[in-house]
């Protein structure tokens, strides 16, 4: 575990051993679970048509994408800079990873969040739709 560059002191963070399905990343204050991200990966079924649609393109197959399914930070660490903290080590592991892209629905205080996710450099659609291309 690693310490989480936020404002709330001695926040560690757990990430993932490489890439797998399902990618979970934890951040504890002490033993105790303080937030959380997990990530799905993309279907193989979508990731092939995705393949066969760039071969007759021409351009690079892209490598593997992940669903954001979960960003969550306990009541009592709220506003302490720890979800965007977390955020950031879940972007700066799939650049590591070479991951091409994380993808997911932005569900909440809208005007809040359409401000925080594009500040980290997602693009939003009008159904709230967040993607952040990586490693192209």
């Amino acid at each position: 575990m690693s310490n989480l560059d936020c404002r709330a002191p001695n926040i560690k963070v757990a990430k993932p051993d490489g890439l797998a399905p399902r990618l979970f990343f934890q951040a504890y204050s002490g033993a105790n679970p303080v937030a959380y991200a997990q990530l799905s990966a993309r279907s193989e079924k979508t990731r092939q048509s995705v393949r066969r649609r760039s071969r007759s393109t021409g351009s690079a197959a892209p490598g593997v994408s992940y669903c954001l399914k979960l960003i969550e930070v306990s009541q009592h660490y709220r506003n302490q800079g720890i979800g965007s903290a977390l955020l950031d080590e879940v972007i700066k592991f799939c650049k590591e990873e070479r991951v091409s892209s994380i993808y997911g629905e932005a569900k909440g205080e809208m005007e809040f969040l359409r401000k925080w996710y594009q500040g980290k450099g997602f693009d939003l659609d009008s159904a709230d739709n967040i993607e952040l291309h990586i490693n192209r």
